[in-house]
């Protein structure tokens, strides 16, 4: 059980962090419903694509994108 703390804040335990992939210091997007709060996760999206002979590389951190989903999109790319 989390709990608020005086000033309406919620820390959240470091096995429910571990448990859910969330590293320190990650920013979280909230949205809420009647009853529910509900936590996610911003993706990263601080990097660049370098060209490593005749690959690209990302060099930032794994997008939350599923792959497929961005091997399709890469697939569609134009400038």
């Amino acid at each position: 059980m989390v709990q608020l703390d005086g000033s309406n804040r919620i820390v959240l335990p470091l096995d429910l962090r571990r448990a859910a992939g969330v590293p320190r210091g990650q920013k979280l997007k909230a949205s809420a419903t009647p009853g529910r709060i509900v936590l996610e996760m911003e993706p990263a999206s601080q990097g660049k694509v370098v060209k490593r002979g005749k690959l690209k590389l990302w060099t930032g951190k794994v997008p939350a994108t599923p792959v497929a989903e961005a091997v399709e999109a890469a697939r569609h790319y134009e400038r």
